[in-house]
């Protein structure tokens, strides 16, 4: 993402408590404004988050551990990053797993194509919204990746049962049509 050099800082378990703590914090600091726009303060911090451990290499070893710190030791092996974090800071009665995989898809596009010194809200409002930039995610970053996630999921969030069969049908037809070749 930068092309700088990673600094290889210790990063030990109170600084990542910390971390969920304070997108806890801009999780109810959304939750308690009326503001049509409010979201994107939280998004923005996640998404802050988690691409500083994109450009050192560890969001997925990172999610694993923000997961495992708020108890959910899943047999969940390769996380997505953006939706870990979400999990883990966002209140599971108000966010779903529809939500949750949305506004992964919407922060996974903007790693991708947002430039650096853009703001997240101006880029997603850039590009038609939250609903517009997940969609095109989908469109040109392939479905299968969010099947993935769903899959990743299922020990986590049980109910959902009928996406993760879907999953692994999907799964299994790319495995079969991988075998083939």
């Amino acid at each position: 993402m930068l092309d700088r050099p990673t600094a290889n800082i210790n990063f030990s378990t109170d600084v990542l408590k910390a971390n969920l703590q304070r997108l806890e914090r801009e999780w109810e600091t959304y939750q308690s404004t009326r503001d049509r726009d409010g979201i994107y303060g939280y998004l923005t911090a996640v998404f802050e988050l988690v691409t500083v451990w994109a450009h050192e290499g560890t969001a997925v070893d990172y999610a694993r551990w923000a997961l495992w710190l708020r108890g959910h030791r899943s047999a969940v092996v390769s996380p997505e990053p953006f939706a870990a974090v979400i999990f883990c800071t966002a209140d599971r009665k108000k966010v779903d797993y529809r939500t949750r995989s949305k506004w992964s898809r919407v922060l996974r596009y903007a790693a991708k194509f947002k430039d650096l010194d853009e703001p997240l809200r101006d880029f997603i409002k850039r590009k038609g919204g939250v609903n517009r930039c997940a969609a095109q995610y989908a469109r040109r970053l392939g479905g299968e990746a969010e099947v993935e996630t769903c899959a990743r999921y299922e020990a986590v969030d049980p109910k959902r049962k009928w996406q993760t069969g879907l999953a692994r049908l999907l799964l299994e037809k790319r495995q079969l049509a991988i075998n083939s070749f």
